[in-house]
């Protein structure tokens, strides 16, 4: 019986001619659930829309220049004046090394020069290797005097001009500094 009814339901949806409740035809259905689909969609996107175009410092702010008002600075924190003639201090950044000569070479001189300044460095290896690159003069600094490595590392510009990929260290370094390396150079084998 339950199958009669929902085939008698199903014809006298489908057949033409027939009236549902509310005097609207069979086949024919209401605009009204599609218009109210459309009017919450078009809300949604204005809403969306109108949370997008906001420039303040919260997600919805709609008067994000506020602050700016005379009226409103009675709701700002007192602000503290510097003192006068004071000036900024900011100190250096920390030393990475730790001062010593074997160390100062390896943190800037072997991945070029190879831990035993002779040249074969894995950095300069590869920059020959993959690029062809010609170094200005020997990259053996154990045929070097102690005054002429200090020399290069106390210039400013790149030492043996632009094309070349020697760093100057003349700002990084100290002369102490230099020195240091220079004379643990000196103290390799030759």
């Amino acid at each position: 019986m339950f199958l009669m009814l929902s085939r008698r339901k199903n014809t006298a949806l489908n057949s033409p001619g027939t009236a549902l409740p509310g005097g609207r035809p069979a086949g024919k259905r209401s605009r009204l659930p599609r218009a109210r689909l459309l009017a919450a969609g078009l809300v949604l996107f204005a809403a969306l829309a109108a949370m997008g175009c906001t420039s303040g410092s919260y997600p919805v702010d709609i008067f994000y220049e506020q602050h700016y008002q005379q009226s409103y600075k009675s709701h700002e924190p007192p602000r503290l004046a510097g003192v006068a003639g004071a000036v900024a201090y900011y100190p250096p950044p920390p030393n990475t090394t730790d001062g010593s000569a074997p160390h100062l070479y390896d943190v800037n001189c072997q991945m070029c020069h190879g831990a035993g300044a002779k040249g074969d460095g894995p950095v300069l290896n590869l920059l020959i290797s993959q690029y062809g690159y010609e170094t200005a003069i020997t990259p053996d600094l154990t045929t070097l005097t102690p005054e002429a490595i200090e020399g290069f590392l106390k210039v400013t510009a790149r030492p043996f001009g632009p094309t070349s990929v020697m760093p100057p260290f003349g700002k990084l370094l100290s002369e102490d500094e230099r020195w240091a390396i220079a004379n643990y150079i000196d103290s390799l084998p030759k």
